[in-house]
């Protein structure tokens, strides 16, 4: 990247960071996705229960293999669970010691946006595990909700659906069934069939509970 560039983003990163806050998350900056797999072996000891959302962003940075190697890792997609195991599997989760994701866009604002199929994700997020850390690659920084949404419509969901294999609109074409913003709703809509992932939504705005989330923001394009 051009210096004069790379300085205006780093001055972009510190504003939203400043943003983020304020707003009542700790946050943390690294220049890249080793850097991050360091901090959170810092963040997490090893021997600590720890669960994930699905994350490309984690796996990218080692962080999944390292969660799964070192502490008591709880895989809600382990093979072989009958219904009532699963449910008690995913129902542990609220009581993991950590809870780490990746986030679909975070805001200029200080607001993190999360799209989720089953909820899962953005349940524990906002009120499971005591300690959440989010790793984001600067790529996911957007100017405001508006451009939130577009990002999860038009990069965020296609690439995910793809991966995924799953039998949505978005899979087949590469973009939303909808990629336009509606003004007069924020979420992503869930009308490309019963495969799809854009259920539920939640906006991460002012946390009660200071710096129970942790936003690592990394200074490379990461996950979708």
């Amino acid at each position: 990247m051009d210096a004069n560039l790379a300085k205006t983003e780093r001055m972009r990163v510190k504003r939203v960071m400043e943003r983020l806050d304020a707003n009542a998350f700790a946050t943390a900056y690294v220049e890249t996705k080793e850097d991050a797999l360091k901090l959170v072996k810092q963040l997490v000891p090893p021997g600590s229960s720890t669960a994930t959302g699905g994350s490309q962003s984690l796996i990218e940075c080692g962080i999944l293999k390292y969660l799964e190697d070192e502490t008591q890792h709880i895989d809600r997609n382990a093979p072989g669970l009958s219904p009532e195991e699963a449910r008690k599997r995913n129902a542990s989760i609220f009581m993991a010691d950590f809870y780490l994701a990746s986030a679909n866009a975070i805001t200029e604002h200080g607001e993190v946006y999360e799209v989720d199929g089953r909820g899962n994700r953005i349940s524990a997020i906002a009120f499971g595990p005591e300690k959440v850390i989010l790793v984001v690659g600067v790529n996911k920084i957007v100017p405001s909700l508006r451009e939130a949404v577009e990002r999860v419509k038009r990069v965020a969901s296609p690439a995910n659906c793809v991966r995924l294999g799953k039998d949505t609109y978005c899979a087949k074409k590469g973009i939303c069934v909808s990629p336009s913003f509606d003004e007069h709703d924020l979420m992503c809509h869930a009308d490309c069939g019963e495969d799809t992932i854009c259920c539920d939504t939640l906006i991460l705005k002012r946390q009660r509970i200071k710096d129970r989330i942790t936003v690592v923001l990394v200074g490379e394009a990461l996950g979708y």
